[in-house]
C-alpha cells in the first residue's frame, strides 16, 4: 500500500465519520492527486463520494483521472446525476471519452445527453474511433498558429489558449483548411525576435500520427522521436488533436502488462490484478492450462514407446528432469526475447533468415556448454551413492549429446515459433513461452531417449 495512504486512511475515515469536512478538504488539498486517488481507492464508495463532494472542482477532476476504471464507475453512480455531470464536464476530452467507454451503456448514454453541446460533439467524435486507435487517446485542446503571424502574435495566441491546452511545449502551424504544416517547440518561439514571422522559424518537417493508427504505434513513435506530444491527423492531413506523453505512458504500461500476461499463458485481464475477482482469474488461466495439460500428456506416449529400453537403462530416468528443464528453459528464454523484439519492431517475419543465423550460432554455443555440463554431471553423480552405472562415460555422452541437441532445437523452435505466429497474423505473445516449453518437454524427451538408445543400446546399466 502507498505509505501516505497507510498513514492517512484512519484519519480521513475519522474526519468523514465526524463530519469535519473543512478539515478533510484542507488535508486532501495538501496531497498530490495521485496519492488522494490511492486513498479514495481504499475507502468505501460512500466515503469516497463524501470526500469528492467537498473538493474543489479542478482538484476533483485531477484526482478522478488517477482512479482505476472500476472505482470511477462506482463513484459516478454513487454521486448521482447532477454531481456526476459536473465531474464528467470537468475532465479533459480524452479522459472523458475513456471514462464513458468503460461505463454501462445506459449510464454513458444518459451522461452524454447531459453534456454541453461542444463537449458532447467532441466526446462523440473521439468515441467514434476504434477502441485501440490513436483517435481514442487524442485531445482537441492544443494551440494553433498561422505561418504569416509574427512571434508576438503567436505568443498572444499561446497566452490566450494555452491555459486550456493539453500541452504548450509544442504548438502547431496550420493552413486555412486546418491542415498541419509544421510543429514548433515553445523554446523556438520564446527565444525568437518578436517581429520575426512564424514561417521563419519553420523547417517544414514534423512527425504525426493518423487517428486510425493503433495505439502501439503512438508508443513507438513517441519513444523513437523523443517527443512529449504528437499531432493526430485525419486522412486529408487535417489536424484533429494531439496525444501527450502521459496518455502514451498509460498505454505503454497496459501493452507491457498484456504482453507479460500473454507470455505467461494468461488471458489478458480486463482489470488490474488487485481488482480482478477469483472467477476472472480462473477463467483467464484455466483454458490455457487445460490445453497445455492435454499437450503434456504426449510425454506419457513417449515414455510408453521407450518403456522396454528404460527397464534396462534405469539410470536414464534420473536425468529426465534435467533434460526437460534444459529444453523448456532454453525455449522459453528464446521465445521471450523474440516476442519482445517483435513488439519493438526490431525484427519481423521477413527477417527470419537473419534471426535463424544468429540463433543457430547462439544455440551451438549454448548447446556445447550445457552438453558439457550434462556430461560432467553424470560423472560427478556416479561418484556418489545416488547414481551407479558401469558405463558412466557412455551414459554421460548420451546425456551430454542429448542436451546439446535439445538446446539447439529449443533455440530454433523458440525463435521461429513467434515469427511464424506473426506471419499468420496472430499475436506472437499469445502463449508463446508456455507452448514452446510444453513442446520442448515432449520433443526433448523423445530426442533424449532416441539418443540414449542409440549410444547405450545393448549396454546393461
Amino acid at each position: 500500500m502507498n505509505p501516505t495512504v497507510q498513514l492517512l486512511e484512519p484519519e480521513v475515515r475519522d474526519l468523514i465519520a465526524q463530519g469535519q469536512f473543512r478539515e478533510l478538504r484542507d488535508a486532501l488539498r495538501t496531497l498530490d492527486p495521485a496519492d488522494v486517488a490511492d486513498l479514495l481507492e481504499e475507502l468505501d464508495v460512500g466515503e469516497a463520494a463524501v470526500a469528492f463532494r467537498i473538493l474543489p472542482r479542478e482538484l476533483a477532476s485531477d484526482i478522478f483521472s488517477n482512479l482505476e476504471g472500476d472505482s470511477q464507475e462506482k463513484l459516478i453512480i454513487e454521486l448521482g446525476e447532477a454531481p456526476a455531470i459536473r465531474l464528467v464536464e470537468s475532465l479533459d476530452h480524452d479522459d472523458r471519452a475513456a471514462l464513458l467507454d468503460e461505463l454501462p451503456p445506459d449510464v454513458t448514454t444518459r451522461l452524454i445527453t447531459k453534456l454541453s453541446p461542444e463537449n458532447r460533439r467532441v466526446t462523440q467524435q473521439i468515441l467514434g474511433y476504434d477502441e485501440e486507435s490513436v483517435g481514442r487517446l487524442m485531445t482537441p485542446d492544443y494551440v494553433r498558429l498561422r505561418r504569416e503571424w509574427t512571434v508576438a502574435r503567436a505568443l498572444e495566441q499561446i497566452r490566450r489558449f494555452g491555459v486550456d491546452a493539453e500541452t504548450v511545449h509544442w504548438v502547431f502551424v496550420v493552413d486555412q483548411s486546418g491542415q498541419l504544416i509544421d510543429d514548433l517547440h515553445i523554446r523556438k518561439i520564446l527565444l525568437a525576435d518578436p517581429d520575426a514571422t512564424v514561417e521563419s522559424l519553420m523547417d517544414d518537417r514534423f512527425v504525426a500520427l493518423n487517428a486510425t493508427d493503433d495505439q502501439e504505434e503512438a508508443v513507438r513513435a513517441m519513444n523513437r522521436y523523443d517527443r512529449s506530444a504528437l499531432p493526430v491527423l485525419d486522412s486529408r492531413g487535417v489536424l484533429l488533436g494531439v496525444v501527450t506523453y502521459d496518455d502514451i505512458a498509460d498505454i505503454a504500461e497496459e501493452e507491457a502488462t498484456e504482453d507479460i500476461q500473454k507470455l505467461a499463458g494468461v488471458e489478458v485481464l480486463r482489470r488490474s490484478y488487485g481488482q480482478a475477482r477469483v472467477r476472472e482469474m480462473i477463467r483467464a488461466r484455466a483454458v490455457v492450462l487445460a490445453t497445455l495439460f492435454v499437450a503434456q500428456t504426449l510425454t506419457i506416449a513417449v515414455l510408453g514407446v521407450f518403456e522396454e529400453h528404460l527397464a534396462t537403462m534405469a539410470v536414464l530416468v534420473a536425468f529426465i528432469p534435467l533434460i526437460i528443464a534444459s529444453g523448456g528453459n532454453t525455449g522459453t528464454q528464446t521465445a521471450s526475447l523474440l516476442v519482445r523484439a517483435l513488439s519493438l519492431e526490431e525484427v519481423g517475419p521477413t527477417d527470419w533468415r537473419r534471426v535463424l543465423g544468429k540463433e543457430l550460432l547462439t544455440a551451438l554455443g549454448l548447446g556445447a556448454a550445457l552438453g558439457l555440463l550434462g556430461f560432467l554431471s553424470v560423472l560427478v553423480y556416479n561418484l556418489t551413492p545416488l547414481i551407479d552405472t558401469p558405463e558412466p562415460a557412455r551414459v554421460g555422452l548420451a546425456v551430454g549429446l542429448a542436451i546439446m541437441a535439445i538446446v539447439i532445437w529449443a533455440v530454433l523452435l523458440g525463435a521461429m515459433f513467434p515469427l511464424g505466429l506473426q506471419k499468420l497474423g496472430l499475436d506472437p505473445a499469445t502463449i508463446s513461452s508456455p507452448l514452446v516449453a510444453t513442446l520442448m518437454d515432449v520433443s526433448g524427451l523423445l530426442i533424449y531417449l532416441l539418443t540414449a538408445t542409440i549410444i547405450i543400446q545393448g549396454v546393461a546399466v
